[in-house]
C-alpha cells in the first residue's frame, strides 16, 4: 500500500500504527547518505503528507521520528494515551489499509 511514490522515497501506512494517520517515509538508503536533491525531495514529501494528514485527521500535533532509513510521522491528540497504555494494552483506531484509503 503506497500512498505516494517519489524518485527517492515512498510513503506507506505504518505496519503497526501508533495512531490513526501514522505513516512512514521510507528511503532506499540511509538518510545520512542522501544527496542534496534527495533531501529536498524528502522535505517536500514530508510537507505534503503532513498537510494531507492535517486535512484528513486534524491532529493537535505530531511526533516525527527520524530513524536510519525512514521517517515516521505520528499524529497526536490531547489524551490519546489512556489507561490502555498503562496496562500494556494497545488499541489501533485504524488498520494500515484504512490509513492508506484515507490518505491515498
Amino acid at each position: 500500500m503506497i500512498i505516494e511514490r517519489g524518485t527517492f522515497f515512498e510513503i506507506t501506512p505504518a505496519e503497526m500504527p501508533f495512531n490513526s494517520g501514522h505513516v512512514v517515509l521510507r528511503s532506499s538508503k540511509p538518510l545520512a547518505h542522501l544527496a542534496d536533491d534527495e533531501v529536498a525531495e524528502l522535505a517536500a514529501s514530508l510537507k505534503r503528507i503532513v498537510a494531507k494528514i492535517e486535512s484528513v485527521y486534524r491532529p493537535e500535533g505530531y511526533n516525527v521520528i527520524l530513524l536510519d532509513d525512514r521517517i515516521e510521522v505520528v499524529p497526536r491528540w490531547c489524551g490519546d494515551i489512556s489507561f490502555t497504555a498503562l496496562l500494556g494494552l494497545k488499541t489501533t483506531p485504524q488498520t494500515p489499509q484504512m490509513i492508506y484509503e484515507s490518505l491515498k
